[in-house]
């Protein structure tokens, strides 16, 4: 029988209500997987200002803390403390290497930082990487240390949206809205922060008919939102289904 985790690290991450058959797959999974250490459960669905989720220890050793590998960077994670996603390890490594050298980049939503790192590892840019959430930029200061990219990588404690003001106008070659569910609402914040030609890439959920286009959809709400700001070119894939007729839809457009 086939169990299905995400694997953080040394930690596999279960779904389920019934705690007996939990136990009963944690086992399994601890014997078949000698490097997994712990296996945790997701108590809740992510909330929050910070994102988060309740865990709850199935077997193995009693933390949340784990040190994860991803596209050639480490990444130190407490799941009691931030957000973290390993399904989204491809589109990391696709947007990094879209990135060119000399490019300045920011990172709305940045989390530990691993749009960030991963950008700054594979190119010689500049990545500015904001985020609300105290220990998020904290456990991202241990990872810029970590990954050797202290030069490359600045983290700022702050929301996405006070953090702009920091910056002139059309400072950014680049800038990720990678928080499906509120990029769409940061979208027209971020523009002016856009140099000509600069690109954007955003993430956002969306709920379609049988008949719809997902990539469609996401590209017409953004449309509204740029008004006159014309669009040169967009790319738009589907990430993921996350339920019934609901997906994850990426979007990079270049900005006139």
């Amino acid at each position: 029988m086939r169990i299905r985790f995400d694997s953080i690290g040394d930690i596999a991450v279960i779904k389920g209500d019934c705690i007996d058959s939990m136990k009963s797959n944690a086992r399994v999974i601890l014997e078949r997987n000698p490097r997994l250490r712990v296996v945790l459960a997701k108590k809740s669905k992510v909330d929050g200002l910070f994102r988060l989720c309740e865990y709850i220890r199935i077997a193995g050793e009693n933390r949340t803390v784990t040190i994860h590998r991803e596209n050639g960077c480490i990444f130190h994670i407490d799941l009691s403390l931030v957000h973290f996603s390993p399904r989204l390890a491809h589109e990391r490594m696709l947007v990094a290497m879209k990135v060119k050298d000399g490019e300045i980049v920011l990172n709305m939503f940045g989390g530990v930082g691993t749009f960030s790192i991963e950008i700054a590892k594979m190119v010689t840019a500049k990545v500015f990487t904001v985020d609300i959430n105290p220990d998020a930029v904290r456990l991202c200061l241990t990872n810029i240390l970590s990954n050797y990219v202290r030069g490359g990588v600045t983290t700022i404690l702050a929301d996405a949206k006070e953090s702009l003001s920091i910056f002139p106008t059309h400072t950014f070659d680049r800038i990720l809205l990678p928080l499906p569910g509120k990029s769409i609402d940061y979208l027209p914040l971020a523009i002016p922060y856009l140099k000509s030609n600069g690109v954007i890439h955003l993430y956002e959920f969306i709920n379609v008919s049988r008949k719809e286009d997902p990539v469609e959809g996401v590209l017409r709400k953004v449309s509204l939102i740029l008004g006159r700001q014309k669009m040169l070119t967009y790319e738009g894939r589907i990430v993921k289904s996350v339920g019934p007729r609901r997906y994850m839809v990426s979007l990079e457009i270049v900005v006139e």
